[in-house]
């Protein structure tokens, strides 16, 4: 199995390379798909981040590495 895996990534490069032109077309519609693609992989970037915003917020804030606390001022008693 790992003989084959390696030919084939051996393959790969090789037949790329050696290939011809391929004289294809490219209508004006592909450009718009890529452009579409492009701001997809954005907007979907954004949205993960936003996802994990918070965790990663924890991991780098200064209490989530043993840092202490403030105590709570007169504002956060006020409000109880």
């Amino acid at each position: 199995m790992r003989r084959r895996i390696e030919s084939v990534l051996f393959a790969f490069p090789v037949l790329l390379f050696l290939s011809g032109n391929a004289h294809a077309y490219l209508d004006p519609g592909t450009g718009s798909i890529l452009l579409q693609g492009l701001i997809g992989g954005i907007a979907g970037a954004l949205f993960v981040l936003r996802l994990y915003w918070g965790k990663l917020k924890a991991l780098l804030s200064p209490r989530a590495r043993g840092a202490p606390v403030p105590a709570p001022g007169p504002r956060a008693e006020k409000d109880r």
